[in-house]
Protein backbone atom coordinates (compact mmCIF):
# COMPACT_ATOMS: atom_id res chain seq x y z
CA UNK A 1 0.00 0.00 0.00
CA UNK A 2 1.23 3.35 -0.55
CA UNK A 3 0.98 6.40 1.30
CA UNK A 4 1.11 10.06 0.62
CA UNK A 5 4.74 11.12 2.52
CA UNK A 6 2.94 14.32 3.31
CA UNK A 7 0.72 13.30 5.96
CA UNK A 8 2.73 12.19 9.00
CA UNK A 9 3.24 8.85 9.87
CA UNK A 10 0.82 9.04 13.04
CA UNK A 11 -1.87 10.76 11.24
CA UNK A 12 -1.69 7.91 8.99
CA UNK A 13 -1.99 5.59 11.91
CA UNK A 14 -5.10 7.38 13.36
CA UNK A 15 -6.78 6.93 10.21
CA UNK A 16 -6.08 3.32 10.13
CA UNK A 17 -7.13 2.73 13.29
CA UNK A 18 -10.37 4.68 12.65
CA UNK A 19 -10.69 2.47 9.55
CA UNK A 20 -10.48 -0.75 11.57
CA UNK A 21 -13.41 0.13 13.84
CA UNK A 22 -15.53 1.52 10.74
CA UNK A 23 -14.53 -1.96 9.38
CA UNK A 24 -16.04 -4.12 12.33
CA UNK A 25 -18.93 -5.72 10.69
CA UNK A 26 -16.78 -6.38 7.38
CA UNK A 27 -14.34 -8.03 6.01
CA UNK A 28 -11.28 -6.16 4.80
CA UNK A 29 -9.34 -9.42 3.02
CA UNK A 30 -11.94 -9.39 0.32
CA UNK A 31 -10.58 -7.59 -3.18
CA UNK A 32 -13.19 -4.58 -2.94
CA UNK A 33 -13.33 -4.42 0.59
CA UNK A 34 -9.74 -4.30 0.57
CA UNK A 35 -9.02 -1.55 -1.58
CA UNK A 36 -11.95 0.64 -0.42
CA UNK A 37 -10.46 0.15 3.45
CA UNK A 38 -7.03 1.15 1.60
CA UNK A 39 -8.60 4.59 -0.02
CA UNK A 40 -10.56 4.81 3.04
CA UNK A 41 -7.51 5.31 5.15
CA UNK A 42 -5.75 7.90 2.45
CA UNK A 43 -9.12 9.81 2.49
CA UNK A 44 -9.31 9.80 6.16
CA UNK A 45 -5.58 10.50 6.67
CA UNK A 46 -6.24 13.65 4.20
CA UNK A 47 -9.13 15.01 6.64
CA UNK A 48 -7.54 14.86 9.48
CA UNK A 49 -4.77 17.41 8.38
CA UNK A 50 -6.96 19.54 6.34
CA UNK A 51 -10.57 19.40 8.41
CA UNK A 52 -9.92 18.32 11.36
CA UNK A 53 -13.23 19.54 13.00
CA UNK A 54 -14.87 16.95 10.90
CA UNK A 55 -13.61 14.33 13.26
CA UNK A 56 -14.01 15.80 16.75
CA UNK A 57 -15.29 13.29 19.35
CA UNK A 58 -18.87 13.06 20.52
CA UNK A 59 -20.88 12.57 24.05
CA UNK A 60 -20.72 8.87 25.43
CA UNK A 61 -24.29 8.09 25.93
CA UNK A 62 -25.74 5.32 28.10
CA UNK A 63 -27.27 2.27 27.35
CA UNK A 64 -30.93 2.03 27.38
CA UNK A 65 -32.14 0.31 30.57
CA UNK A 66 -35.73 0.19 29.78
CA UNK A 67 -37.65 -2.05 27.46
CA UNK A 68 -39.13 -0.58 24.21
CA UNK A 69 -42.42 -1.78 22.74
CA UNK A 70 -42.37 -1.79 18.70
CA UNK A 71 -44.21 0.75 17.43
CA UNK A 72 -46.08 0.88 13.98
CA UNK A 73 -44.36 3.14 11.81
CA UNK A 74 -48.08 3.42 9.39
CA UNK A 75 -49.58 4.34 12.53
CA UNK A 76 -46.69 7.07 12.75
CA UNK A 77 -47.67 8.63 9.66
CA UNK A 78 -50.79 9.28 10.56
CA UNK A 79 -50.47 10.31 13.88
CA UNK A 80 -50.03 13.85 15.60
CA UNK A 81 -46.42 13.96 15.17
CA UNK A 82 -45.48 16.54 12.71
CA UNK A 83 -43.77 14.90 10.10
CA UNK A 84 -42.43 17.20 7.38
CA UNK A 85 -43.89 18.23 4.33
CA UNK A 86 -43.17 19.07 0.91
CA UNK A 87 -42.10 22.43 0.56
CA UNK A 88 -44.60 24.36 -1.43
CA UNK A 89 -42.25 25.39 -4.37
CA UNK A 90 -41.59 21.88 -5.45
CA UNK A 91 -45.57 21.06 -5.48
CA UNK A 92 -45.90 23.75 -7.31
CA UNK A 93 -43.54 22.45 -9.86
CA UNK A 94 -44.56 19.00 -9.92
CA UNK A 95 -48.24 20.82 -10.74
CA UNK A 96 -46.83 22.74 -13.56
CA UNK A 97 -44.74 19.31 -14.86
CA UNK A 98 -47.94 17.21 -14.55
CA UNK A 99 -50.18 19.89 -16.21
CA UNK A 100 -50.12 18.80 -20.33
CA UNK A 101 -50.84 22.16 -21.81
CA UNK A 102 -48.02 24.20 -19.54
CA UNK A 103 -44.06 24.40 -21.08
CA UNK A 104 -40.29 24.80 -20.14
CA UNK A 105 -40.96 28.15 -19.33
CA UNK A 106 -43.48 27.41 -17.09
CA UNK A 107 -41.62 25.48 -14.62
CA UNK A 108 -38.49 27.73 -14.82
CA UNK A 109 -40.99 30.54 -13.86
CA UNK A 110 -42.07 28.84 -10.78
CA UNK A 111 -38.35 28.16 -9.91
CA UNK A 112 -36.79 31.51 -10.43
CA UNK A 113 -39.77 32.62 -7.74
CA UNK A 114 -37.45 31.20 -5.35
CA UNK A 115 -34.02 32.77 -5.49
CA UNK A 116 -32.39 30.23 -3.19
CA UNK A 117 -33.58 27.12 -5.45
CA UNK A 118 -32.63 28.99 -8.18
CA UNK A 119 -29.07 30.20 -7.13
CA UNK A 120 -28.67 26.11 -6.16
CA UNK A 121 -29.52 25.00 -9.10
CA UNK A 122 -27.49 27.25 -11.61
CA UNK A 123 -24.60 26.23 -9.21
CA UNK A 124 -25.27 22.61 -10.05
CA UNK A 125 -25.63 23.04 -13.48
CA UNK A 126 -22.28 24.43 -13.94
CA UNK A 127 -20.19 22.05 -11.77
CA UNK A 128 -18.03 19.25 -12.67
CA UNK A 129 -21.59 16.75 -12.00
CA UNK A 130 -22.12 18.09 -15.44
CA UNK A 131 -19.08 19.78 -17.04
CA UNK A 132 -21.39 21.58 -19.41
CA UNK A 133 -18.53 23.11 -21.95
CA UNK A 134 -20.22 26.95 -21.38
CA UNK A 135 -21.85 28.51 -18.70
CA UNK A 136 -25.68 28.32 -18.13
CA UNK A 137 -26.89 31.26 -16.41
CA UNK A 138 -30.37 31.27 -16.39
CA UNK A 139 -33.11 28.42 -15.45
CA UNK A 140 -34.49 28.87 -18.69
CA UNK A 141 -31.56 27.59 -20.09
CA UNK A 142 -31.12 24.92 -17.49
CA UNK A 143 -34.51 23.73 -18.23
CA UNK A 144 -33.46 23.61 -22.03
CA UNK A 145 -30.11 21.66 -21.95
CA UNK A 146 -31.38 19.27 -18.93
CA UNK A 147 -35.10 18.92 -19.74
CA UNK A 148 -38.10 19.94 -17.08
CA UNK A 149 -38.06 16.38 -15.32
CA UNK A 150 -34.24 16.02 -14.04
CA UNK A 151 -34.36 19.83 -13.29
CA UNK A 152 -37.01 18.97 -10.58
CA UNK A 153 -35.49 15.66 -9.61
CA UNK A 154 -32.35 18.33 -8.66
CA UNK A 155 -34.76 21.03 -7.19
CA UNK A 156 -36.68 18.14 -4.93
CA UNK A 157 -32.67 17.26 -3.71
CA UNK A 158 -32.23 21.01 -1.99
CA UNK A 159 -36.15 21.79 -1.07
CA UNK A 160 -36.05 19.40 1.74
CA UNK A 161 -32.54 20.52 3.40
CA UNK A 162 -34.25 23.04 5.66
CA UNK A 163 -36.55 20.75 6.87
CA UNK A 164 -34.75 19.86 10.10
CA UNK A 165 -34.00 21.85 12.82
CA UNK A 166 -32.91 21.57 16.49
CA UNK A 167 -31.47 17.89 16.10
CA UNK A 168 -28.85 17.45 18.78
CA UNK A 169 -25.62 17.26 17.34
CA UNK A 170 -24.44 14.57 19.67
CA UNK A 171 -26.85 12.35 18.20
CA UNK A 172 -26.66 13.66 14.47
CA UNK A 173 -24.61 16.34 13.27
CA UNK A 174 -26.75 17.60 10.66
CA UNK A 175 -23.47 19.23 8.71
CA UNK A 176 -21.47 16.15 8.67
CA UNK A 177 -25.25 14.80 7.57
CA UNK A 178 -25.86 16.44 4.33
CA UNK A 179 -22.05 16.02 3.62
CA UNK A 180 -22.42 12.17 3.29
CA UNK A 181 -25.78 12.49 1.68
CA UNK A 182 -24.13 14.61 -0.87
CA UNK A 183 -21.53 12.19 -1.62
CA UNK A 184 -23.94 9.56 -1.53
CA UNK A 185 -25.79 11.19 -3.74
CA UNK A 186 -22.44 12.20 -5.99
CA UNK A 187 -21.32 9.12 -5.98
CA UNK A 188 -24.40 7.03 -6.90
CA UNK A 189 -24.83 9.21 -10.23
CA UNK A 190 -21.28 8.30 -11.26
CA UNK A 191 -21.97 5.07 -11.04
CA UNK A 192 -25.07 5.34 -13.34
CA UNK A 193 -22.74 7.69 -15.42
CA UNK A 194 -20.37 4.85 -15.60
CA UNK A 195 -22.42 2.37 -16.40
CA UNK A 196 -24.75 3.71 -18.37
CA UNK A 197 -27.48 2.61 -16.64
CA UNK A 198 -30.29 4.39 -14.42
CA UNK A 199 -31.15 8.09 -14.63
CA UNK A 200 -27.55 10.55 -13.24
CA UNK A 201 -30.00 12.99 -11.76
CA UNK A 202 -32.37 9.83 -9.75
CA UNK A 203 -29.29 8.47 -8.32
CA UNK A 204 -28.17 11.70 -7.15
CA UNK A 205 -31.46 12.86 -5.86
CA UNK A 206 -31.77 8.93 -4.60
CA UNK A 207 -28.53 9.25 -2.22
CA UNK A 208 -29.19 12.85 -1.15
CA UNK A 209 -32.55 11.17 0.53
CA UNK A 210 -31.60 7.90 1.51
CA UNK A 211 -31.50 8.60 5.17
CA UNK A 212 -34.13 10.76 5.51
CA UNK A 213 -35.26 8.31 7.58
CA UNK A 214 -32.81 9.33 10.37
CA UNK A 215 -33.89 12.48 11.05
CA UNK A 216 -37.74 11.58 10.84
CA UNK A 217 -37.08 9.32 13.66
CA UNK A 218 -35.23 11.69 15.25
CA UNK A 219 -38.46 13.90 15.57
CA UNK A 220 -41.06 11.48 16.41
CA UNK A 221 -39.00 9.13 18.34
CA UNK A 222 -36.32 10.88 20.02
CA UNK A 223 -35.89 8.68 23.34
CA UNK A 224 -35.85 5.59 20.92
CA UNK A 225 -33.46 7.56 18.44
CA UNK A 226 -31.45 8.35 21.46
CA UNK A 227 -31.42 4.99 22.43
CA UNK A 228 -30.58 3.46 19.08
CA UNK A 229 -27.45 5.55 19.14
CA UNK A 230 -26.63 4.43 22.39
CA UNK A 231 -26.95 0.92 21.04
CA UNK A 232 -24.84 1.56 18.00
CA UNK A 233 -21.88 3.22 19.44
CA UNK A 234 -21.45 1.29 22.52
CA UNK A 235 -21.53 -2.23 21.14
CA UNK A 236 -20.77 -1.21 17.71
CA UNK A 237 -24.12 -2.33 16.24
CA UNK A 238 -25.25 -1.56 12.24
CA UNK A 239 -27.23 1.84 13.00
CA UNK A 240 -30.31 0.17 11.34
CA UNK A 241 -30.39 -3.02 13.33
CA UNK A 242 -30.21 -0.78 16.69
CA UNK A 243 -33.44 0.72 15.49
CA UNK A 244 -35.15 -2.26 15.00
CA UNK A 245 -34.12 -3.05 18.35
CA UNK A 246 -35.95 -0.34 20.13
CA UNK A 247 -38.72 0.38 17.62
CA UNK A 248 -39.44 -2.57 15.52
CA UNK A 249 -38.36 -1.19 12.26
CA UNK A 250 -35.68 1.05 10.83
CA UNK A 251 -35.13 4.52 8.88
CA UNK A 252 -35.10 3.13 5.22
CA UNK A 253 -38.24 1.87 6.48
CA UNK A 254 -39.45 5.15 7.82
CA UNK A 255 -37.73 7.35 4.81
CA UNK A 256 -39.63 5.08 2.04
CA UNK A 257 -42.55 5.36 3.61
CA UNK A 258 -42.17 9.57 3.79
CA UNK A 259 -41.48 9.61 0.26
CA UNK A 260 -44.46 6.93 -0.57
CA UNK A 261 -46.76 10.06 1.40
CA UNK A 262 -44.74 12.55 -0.81
CA UNK A 263 -45.85 11.04 -4.23
CA UNK A 264 -42.59 10.45 -5.27
CA UNK A 265 -41.36 8.35 -7.68
CA UNK A 266 -41.35 5.16 -7.34
CA UNK A 267 -37.49 4.34 -7.81
CA UNK A 268 -36.79 7.18 -5.20
CA UNK A 269 -39.07 5.16 -2.70
CA UNK A 270 -37.64 2.11 -3.93
CA UNK A 271 -33.77 3.00 -3.40
CA UNK A 272 -34.02 4.77 -0.25
CA UNK A 273 -36.40 1.99 1.02
CA UNK A 274 -33.60 -0.96 0.00
CA UNK A 275 -30.55 0.72 0.44
CA UNK A 276 -29.16 -1.53 3.34
CA UNK A 277 -31.64 -4.64 1.24
CA UNK A 278 -31.21 -4.06 -2.09
CA UNK A 279 -31.63 -7.71 -3.26
CA UNK A 280 -35.10 -6.67 -2.80
CA UNK A 281 -34.73 -4.06 -5.82
CA UNK A 282 -32.76 -5.61 -8.43
CA UNK A 283 -34.40 -3.97 -11.18
CA UNK A 284 -34.05 -0.39 -10.24
CA UNK A 285 -30.28 0.47 -10.89
CA UNK A 286 -31.29 3.72 -8.58
CA UNK A 287 -31.75 1.56 -5.35
CA UNK A 288 -28.81 -0.74 -6.36
CA UNK A 289 -26.28 2.16 -6.89
CA UNK A 290 -27.52 4.22 -3.48
CA UNK A 291 -26.59 0.98 -1.52
CA UNK A 292 -23.32 0.51 -2.89
CA UNK A 293 -22.32 4.58 -3.01
CA UNK A 294 -23.73 4.39 0.81
CA UNK A 295 -21.10 1.95 1.43
CA UNK A 296 -18.14 3.87 -0.20
CA UNK A 297 -19.15 7.43 1.06
CA UNK A 298 -19.24 5.60 4.40
CA UNK A 299 -16.05 3.67 3.82
CA UNK A 300 -13.60 6.90 2.67
CA UNK A 301 -15.08 8.74 5.75
CA UNK A 302 -17.29 11.60 3.98
CA UNK A 303 -19.46 13.17 6.36
CA UNK A 304 -21.64 10.87 8.81
CA UNK A 305 -25.47 9.80 9.29
CA UNK A 306 -24.72 8.58 12.67
CA UNK A 307 -23.84 5.25 11.71
CA UNK A 308 -20.04 4.67 10.87
CA UNK A 309 -19.55 1.05 10.95
CA UNK A 310 -19.78 -0.57 6.97
CA UNK A 311 -21.50 -3.38 6.13
CA UNK A 312 -20.09 -6.51 4.56
CA UNK A 313 -20.74 -7.44 1.43
CA UNK A 314 -20.03 -10.41 -0.48
CA UNK A 315 -17.43 -9.65 -3.21
CA UNK A 316 -19.50 -11.73 -5.81
CA UNK A 317 -22.45 -8.85 -5.23
CA UNK A 318 -19.39 -5.94 -6.21
CA UNK A 319 -17.82 -7.52 -9.35
CA UNK A 320 -21.02 -8.87 -10.66
CA UNK A 321 -22.34 -6.01 -10.99
CA UNK A 322 -18.91 -3.92 -12.76
CA UNK A 323 -18.12 -2.98 -9.35
CA UNK A 324 -14.43 -4.45 -9.78
CA UNK A 325 -11.27 -3.37 -7.83
CA UNK A 326 -10.08 -1.51 -10.69
CA UNK A 327 -13.42 0.40 -11.29
CA UNK A 328 -13.57 1.24 -7.66
CA UNK A 329 -10.03 3.28 -8.18
CA UNK A 330 -11.48 4.61 -11.48
CA UNK A 331 -14.50 5.93 -9.80
CA UNK A 332 -12.47 7.28 -6.34
CA UNK A 333 -9.76 9.31 -8.86
CA UNK A 334 -12.53 10.92 -10.41
CA UNK A 335 -14.70 12.20 -7.28
CA UNK A 336 -12.65 14.93 -5.56
CA UNK A 337 -13.21 17.87 -8.10
CA UNK A 338 -16.85 17.03 -8.28
CA UNK A 339 -17.00 16.35 -4.43
CA UNK A 340 -15.00 19.69 -3.98
CA UNK A 341 -18.23 21.85 -6.19
CA UNK A 342 -20.79 19.94 -4.35
CA UNK A 343 -19.48 20.94 -0.89
CA UNK A 344 -18.89 24.27 -2.33
CA UNK A 345 -22.78 24.17 -3.20
CA UNK A 346 -23.77 22.75 0.24
CA UNK A 347 -21.88 25.39 2.59
CA UNK A 348 -23.66 28.16 0.63
CA UNK A 349 -26.87 26.20 0.51
CA UNK A 350 -26.44 25.98 4.63
CA UNK A 351 -25.03 29.17 4.91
Amino acid sequence: MTHDTTIPEHTLQAATALMEDRFAHADKNKPVLNTLFELGVAHVARDLVEHPELYKETSPLPMPTERFEPVDPISLMHSDIKLPSLPQVFLEMRQVINDPVSSATDVARVISRDTALSAFLLRMVNSAFYSFPSQIDTISRAVAVIGTKQLSTLALGTSVMDMFKGIPTNILDLELFWRHSFACGIIASQLAKMFKNGSPEKCFVAGLLHDIGRPVFMMALPDRAIAATAISRNKKALMFKAERVVAGFDHAELGGMLLRKWNLPFSLVTAVLYHHNPAKAVKTPEALYVYFANIIAKTLGIGGSGDFFIQDVKNQRWEENGLTPGKIRELNNGLAPILDDAFAILTTIKS
